[in-house]
Parts: structure tokens; C-alpha cells; sequence
């Protein structure tokens, strides 16, 4: 069976998960792979119409769920007339929630056993022979998060999952101090993501560990770490009470979006505050030597007695961080470098590249270079004339400066090799429209050569924003720059910058951080609650000035400068779409992967949007 002949067939040997990520996601996976099944992903933040919509695309026959959904799955079973079975995990499901019975009662409609009942069946079954998948058989429907419109159903055949696996492994063989057998991955991400997918996979096969671990439990702040006695131990340097997956498994390798990176440089920040004038002065000093060693490739073992405590906070193994997802701001990157003691590197794919790409290379000192491509795939540029950078210069594979820097070639990024997938599930035209006749993937990105080959990803062909004058705005850019600011509240959404045709300067709503603009308003002597403070125009405009403050930092150009923001306290209900609403997956403000879902937040908070935008025109 190949991708063509799948979309035709009426997916009685198709398996949906949707599920967070665990062992029992991965068991499944494998499992099903080995009877050459199909497995078709779906974020577990989704809702279950969303699920029931997936389930009657792909025509699937079973199900993978968590207990806690099992019966939302069956009442809206009568609507999914393909489904034959619901298969239940108990991930994260306390054991007095458990049923006693490994297959609960079933009734009309699909059967329903626990994920032990089916390996029980197996057991019972195994002169059952494998049936092993051809290369170009599909391995997985992959849902994206659906950022820019409905979720399309990414077809990767199995040789695109082996091509990008071998691209990894090829890393992970040429990374010194990680020799094959001996490391330890925290899976954590959503399994249904490609990064996450495929980095566990190639773990597997590098015979490292795998430890997993709630999402919001990876560090201190999110662990429930209990004492006998039933307190709670608050010390995230206690060694009998780990912090959380970080401290419980001490990986030597940590995948993570760049939010997460953002959140985590601010929550060490912000314990430094609380440390005292003589240790904050030794730190800053220590982490400007650091950096000027790092940026020549020296390394500080004196320096690094002083970061020791930062380093055993993430486990104290660490070898390799890697960001990907989205871009990653300089600061975040020097400073989780510097402070962590641990290369931290860019990747770049997509889920349509089957997570091949580039990535950077451990011993690479630079910031905002994603490093060359991957043996497994073919890169180049495109050139795009009628797309202008900031300066009102086209992006031609044939420029040799960008922004007074040397560069081989800028212009959309094109991937091509057995990583690439075979386009979208049931959506010919779609695929078309990306996927052309030679078997160049059309990225949307726009990428620089440098000149050593490595690629710098500078935006998004979409993420362009003309202005009245002429000039071109990188919203994307924008965005990452201003999310380190200590006003801003990454873990509520961050920043939305706004720009138009009609508008002469960009605007942004902010999710504000409350304790930092709290605090500010106490020493200017502004009182009210938060949504006041929000409210009020100083604390607005010093926002907005340290907004751009943090672009100049990030070279951002001067018709990048914001001109006015508004403020959002987040108190708002993180399930509804409120004016002050946190943005979160669960009221579609951000996707299921945690990105800015552009359009829903720019009509949710038109109200605010609307009178925004007119202090942007002169």
C-alpha cells in the first residue's frame, strides 16, 4: 500500500492516538507499525469534536485515549460510524480512578479494553506473524496544530521517518560526551509533534533512556513533590525530593520550544533577584566573562564553579539542549548557553520534512543560525523578487550581503530527499500548492546562506508586513525579541505584534507580567488592581518602551519600533476567549503546539484590536 492507494482505502487498518505524550503513546505506536497499520496523531489538547472530525477523515477503526476521556469518546462514538474500538491508558489517572475490570462493560456501539487488556491479547495471540511495512507505505497521518487555518493531515511514509531518524543519529554520533547507549532523553513535548516524534525514535535506536514527564512538572515550579509526613518539599535543590522531570531523570539531552526556554531564563532571573547585590554583581560579572570566552571558543572551568548550582538544576548531565519550534531570541540563547553550561542549539524542519532539516552544531558559538542541512534531505533557496526585507530589498538567491553581512544567497527555503513527506491527507490541491513536480517542499520560510553554509532563518514569507511607507516589517521577529522582556508573561502567550498596509507603525498586545508591572506600579505610586494597572497610560507606555528596548537589543530595525501596546492582565478564564484571557490551546488563542494562533487572536480581541491600530496611523 503506498500514500496514493491509502486515501483511497476506508481506514479499517488506521489508528488514531490521541493521548498526551507516555509510554503507552509510543507502545502504540510500534505496535501498530509492526502489523504495517497506519497511525494517525491528534494534539490531546483538542477538543473531541476536532478528535471525532480526524477520526471520520481517515475512516480510522481505533482509537488510543486516556481514562479521563473515555467517556466523552463514547458518547460522541455514534458520530464516528468507522470506530470498531476505544482503547484506554491510565497516564496520569490516580489508581482509585482506575477500574477494577481490565475491560470495562461494554455496550452498544465500539468495544472498549485498557491498553494491558490488548497487550493480554497479544500474548494470547503470538504465533500471530509480523507483518513488517514497505518504504513507502504511510507510518503516519500527522495532524499540524493549525496555526494558519484547519489542520492538514501530513502523510509520512516510513522511509521519510528512517531517513530523518538516521539525520538525528548522525548528530548524536558526532556530539563529543554522548556516546551511543549511555544517554537519557525527557520526553515531555507533545508526541504528536514531529520534533518530538522523531527525537524519541532516534533515541530508541540510539539505545538511550527515556524518562517521561508531565509538561508543566519538567522543572521545580510545576513538581508535587511530597514527604513522607504528607508536606511538601519546596527546596528545588533537595536531592531526596527531585524537581521535577529534570531533576527525576538528569537527561543529557533536553528538546524544548523556544517559550520554554524564554520561561525557564526568566524564572532563573528572577531567583537571582532574590539573591542579594554581592551575588547578582558576581553573577554578572562571571556571565559577561563566560560569554566573551564561549564567543571564542574557549571554555571558563574556574567561571563555571560559579554556574554549578544553575547546571544541577536541570540535572546536572546535560550535554546538548536543543531549541526548535519556532524562533529563539539571541538573549534567551547567550543566556541558557552561559548560565546552564550547556550548548544550547537551533534546529530547523517541519512536520512536512518529517523533522529533517538543519541544526547547529554543539561547538557553533553564534546565535540565530540553525546550522547546515541534514545528510538525509536537499536544500536551497528560491528567489522571491516581489517580497522585500525591512530595507525594501528583494530576497534573491543570488544576494551576496544581508544587512551589511556576507551571505551566500537569501529567498524561501525548498527541501527535497526521502525526509520530505508525501504531501496532505485527502487535500490534492493543498499539495499541489507546496509540494512541486521535481519534489521541492515550498517552506514559506525565508532563509540566508552565511558564508560557511549554515542557514539563518529570517522569516516567514507570511509574517511580512508591509507598512504605508513601503517598508517591511518581520512580525515573527518582532515577536521573539520582545517576548524577553521582564514585562511580559511568555507563559500566558507573550506578544502579539499587529502591522497593515494602512498603518505607519506596528502596535502590540502584550500578556503582562503581573508581579513586574505590580511591582513598578508600587514604586511609581499607581494603585489599583491589575486590570487597572493594565489600564493605566504610564504603565503602558513603559512597556512599550521596554518592548523596544529589547528589539534594539535584537537589531531590530527602526521601523520595527513599536508605537503603542496594549496591556492584558490574563485573569480572564483560560478556557473562554475573554478580552483579558490568557492565551492558551484550550481557547484556540494558541495552537495545540503552543504558537500564536495569529487570525483567532486578532478577531477575539477585535475590541481591543480595533482602536489599537488607529494609534499606529499618523
Amino acid at each position: 500500500m503506498t500514500t496514493d492507494s491509502y486515501q483511497e482505502s476506508n481506514g479499517a487498518h488506521t489508528m488514531l492516538i490521541f493521548e498526551e505524550t507516555c509510554p503507552q503513546w509510543m507502545t502504540s505506536l510500534m505496535g501498530a507499525h509492526t502489523q504495517s497499520l497506519v497511525v494517525a496523531t491528534s494534539y490531546s489538547t483538542l477538543g473531541i469534536s476536532a478528535v471525532i472530525e480526524a477520526v471520520n477523515e481517515t475512516q480510522c477503526a481505533v482509537i488510543l485515549c486516556n481514562l479521563n476521556n473515555l467517556e466523552k469518546i463514547k458518547a460522541a462514538a455514534g458520530d464516528a460510524p468507522s470506530l470498531k474500538a476505544i482503547v484506554y491508558s491510565c497516564n496520569y489517572v490516580t489508581d482509585a480512578d482506575i477500574p477494577e475490570d481490565a475491560e470495562i462493560s461494554n455496550g452498544p456501539g465500539p468495544k472498549v479494553l485498557s491498553v494491558d487488556a490488548v497487550i493480554n491479547l497479544g500474548k494470547d495471540n503470538a504465533s500471530i506473524a509480523a507483518t513488517p511495512p514497505e518504504p513507502a507505505m504511510p507510518a503516519v497521518v500527522m495532524y499540524t496544530s493549525g496555526s494558519t487555518g484547519k489542520p492538514k493531515g501530513v502523510m509520512i511514509p516510513h522511509k521519510s521517518v528512517a531517513a530523518s531518524v538516521s539525520g538525528i543519529l548522525g548528530i548524536l554520533t558526532n556530539t563529543p560526551g554522548m556516546p551511543e547507549g549511555k544517554q537519557t532523553y525527557l520526553a515531555y513535548l507533545p508526541a504528536a509533534h514531529i520534533l518530538e516524534l522523531c527525537a524519541e525514535l532516534a533515541h530508541f535506536a540510539y539505545g538511550s533512556a527515556v524518562g517521561y514527564a508531565d509538561p508543566k512538572a519538567i522543572a521545580s515550579t510545576g513538581a508535587i513533590r511530597e514527604k513522607p509526613d504528607g508536606t511538601l518539599c519546596d527546596d528545588p535543590f533537595d536531592p531526596l525530593y527531585p524537581p521535577g522531570g529534570l531533576g527525576e531523570f538528569k537527561p543529557t539531552m533536553f528538546a524544548a520550544v523556544p517559550k520554554i526556554w524564554d520561561i525557564m531564563k526568566k524564572g532563573l532571573e528572577a531567583k537571582l533577584g532574590g539573591m542579594g547585590p554581592v551575588v547578582q554583581f558576581l553573577f554578572q560579572t562571571a556571565f559577561a566573562a563566560r560569554v566573551s570566552a564561549l564567543s571564542s571558543g574557549r571554555n571558563t572551568p574556574l567561571l563555571n564553579l560559579l554556574f554549578k548550582k544553575f547546571y544541577k538544576a536541570i540535572g546536572g548531565r546535560m550535554v546538548l539542549a536543543v531549541t526548535g519550534g519556532g524562533p529563539c531570541s539571541s538573549e534567551v540563547q547567550t543566556f541558557i548557553r552561559t548560565a546552564l553550561m550547556t550548548p544550547l542549539i537551533q534546529g530547523y524542519a517541519l512536520t512536512e520534512t518529517t523533522c529533517a532539516g538543519c541544526i547547529q552544531m554543539p561547538s557553533d558559538p553564534r546565535d540565530g543560525v540553525v546550522g547546515a542541512p541534514l545528510s538525509c534531505i536537499e536544500m536551497r533557496l528560491k528567489s522571491h523578487p516581489d517580497v522585500n526585507d525591512r530595507s525594501s530589498k528583494p530576497y534573491l538567491n543570488t544576494d551576496t550581503a544581508h544587512y551589511g553581512s556576507a551571505c551566500l544567497g537569501r529567498g524561501e527555503v525548498l527541501i527535497r530527499g526521502d525526509a520530505v513527506s508525501a504531501g496532505y491527507y485527502k487535500m490534492p490541491e493543498k499539495t499541489k500548492e507546496e509540494f512541486d513536480d521535481d519534489g521541492w517542499f515550498h517552506t514559506g520560510d525565508v532563509g540566508v546562506w552565511t558564508s560557511d553554509g549554515s542557514l539563518k532563518i529570517v522569516d516567514r514569507i507570511k509574517n511580512l508586513v508591509k507598512l504605508s511607507g513601503g517598508e517591511y516589517i518581520a512580525v515573527e521577529a518582532m515577536e521573539a525579541a520582545f517576548n524577553t522582556s521582564v514585562f511580559v508573561d511568555g507563559q500566558a502567550g507573550g506578544v502579539l505584534v499587529y502591522g497593515s498596509g494602512e498603518m505607519d507603525r506596528a502596535v502590540a498586545i502584550v500578556q503582562v507580567n503581573n508581579k513586574a508591572i505590580k511591582d513598578w506600579a508600587a514604586g511609581e505610586g499607581i494603585a489599583g488592581d491589575i486590570d487597572e494597572i493594565c489600564s493605566n497610560a504610564g504603565a503602558c507606555k513603559m512597556v512599550c518602551d521596554d518592548l523596544n528596548i529589547e528589539g534594539k537589543k535584537a537589531n531590530l530595525g527602526l521601523n520595527e519600533k513599536l508605537i503603542a501596546v496594549h496591556l492584558i492582565s490574563g485573569a480572564g478564564s483560560p478556557d473562554a476567549q475573554e478580552l483579558n484571557s490568557p492565551w492558551t490551546p484550550e481557547n484556540n488563542f494558541l495552537t495545540a503546539s503552543n504558537k500564536l494562533n495569529r487570525k483567532v487572536v486578532e478577531n477575539g480581541l477585535e475590541p481591543i484590536l480595533t482602536p489599537l491600530k488607529a494609534k499606529g496611523i499618523k
